[in-house]
């Protein structure tokens, strides 16, 4: 008896083999991913400073990701400012272990930043090249005066000069003021070079700026409500492909468009605020381990705990996958040349629009 019980235990286990060696092999490259990833540290290396809405959620994938990671690893979040995250992309991409222990928190314009600024870009890297992970939501970002300025709608924008800050010159901060100013006729001038969104707020608050061309919503409402609710600031106008929720009588920046080439440029320059808050890896990472991360974010953004968390600290979770983003990225940049070539060239300095590079920025 006990013999025939041991042939069927042998045989059941040879047809399983048979039968499932997908299965077994799925099992062996997770366990051999859990042996890389125990007693290793994840990195993660975000653009920008601390305590701005980029660094809050970055911390927050961090915190949570980690959990889903086969070996459970440790994870240390780094900042590392510069050229509004272009210091931070240029290292993944060539200095950065390439083996899966580092990740990036790019602010959300730095893979498009060759795009708009062409041939005077920065970027020491192919934003085509990198494996992005997820990113925690789409965004709104609207674009604020503060109260000093008197500026309370955007058509004063066409009769009264506004200067606003922004982090480094190619970045979504400064371009976008730029591309609004040069197309649309606004009078913006530029103070270029803050570490991060932090910093832009503590500058209009002291008088150093009169407003921010870019801001997400999800942060000012997390952080700053109090200036909307004080009258400290005026929200002119509203970046997306369509009105936020909670900002219906907010116009949309692409409804300026004077005609269809205007909106068409402007639409490419929307595409980036679908990656939100961006996280991705230097293109080198072995593909397996690429696989196990991406799964690991997709399993965090349904985490009740990290859910928990965002609610706390008042952000907005609308996660889009790194397949998703990957697409998106291509499809920006398969844009026609004539377009990319307009929209270099609206991109940088003109007449009536100036860039002063870091000098209230320390």
């Amino acid at each position: 008896m006990s013999l025939c019980k041991k042939s069927w235990s042998l045989s059941a286990f040879s047809l399983a083999l048979l039968v499932a060696p997908g299965a077994t092999s799925q099992a062996w490259a997770q366990d051999a991913i859990a042996d890389f990833y125990k007693g290793k540290t994840i990195n993660m290396i975000i653009g920008l400073s601390a305590g701005g809405g980029y660094d809050i959620f970055a911390r927050l994938v961090a915190k949570h990701m980690v959990k889903y990671i086969p070996g459970k690893p440790d994870q240390v979040p780094r900042n590392m400012t510069g050229a509004g995250g272009l210091l931070a992309a240029n290292y993944m991409y060539n200095v950065a272990p390439k083996d899966g222990t580092y990740i990036g928190a790019p602010q959300r314009g730095v893979p498009f930043e060759p795009l708009s600024s062409g041939g005077d870009s920065k970027a020491q890297f192919d934003p085509l090249k990198f494996h992005w992970i997820g990113s925690a939501n789409a965004e709104t970002s609207i674009a604020v005066a503060w109260h000093t300025t008197g500026i309370k709608t955007y058509e004063e924008l066409f009769t009264k000069e506004i200067i606003m800050g922004g982090t480094g010159a190619g970045t979504e901060s400064v371009v976008l003021p730029y591309i609004l100013a040069n197309v649309l006729g606004f009078k913006i001038k530029v103070i270029a070079g803050y570490p991060g969104g932090s910093e832009v707020d503590l500058a209009m608050e002291r008088g150093e700026v009169g407003g921010r061309g870019t801001m997400s919503w999800t942060s000012f409402k997390a952080r700053q409500m109090h200036w909307l609710t004080e009258n400290k600031v005026n929200i002119l106008y509203q970046q997306s492909m369509e009105k936020h929720p909670d900002l219906p009588n907010v116009p949309l920046a692409i409804d300026f468009a004077k005609n269809a080439a205007d909106r068409q440029l402007l639409e490419v320059m929307m595409v980036p605020l679908l990656f939100g808050r961006p996280y991705m890896v230097p293109p080198e990472v072995p593909l397996d381990r690429v696989a196990a991360l991406r799964k690991a974010f997709d399993t965090t953004m349904l985490d009740k705990d990290f859910l928990s968390d965002a609610k706390k600290s008042k952000l907005e979770v609308e996660a889009v996958s790194g397949v998703k983003m990957e697409e998106l990225l291509k499809k920006a940049y398969a844009t026609p040349k004539p377009i990319l070539d307009r929209l270099a060239e609206v991109s940088k300095y003109q007449p009536g629009l100036k860039i002063i590079e870091g000098t209230k920025a320390k």
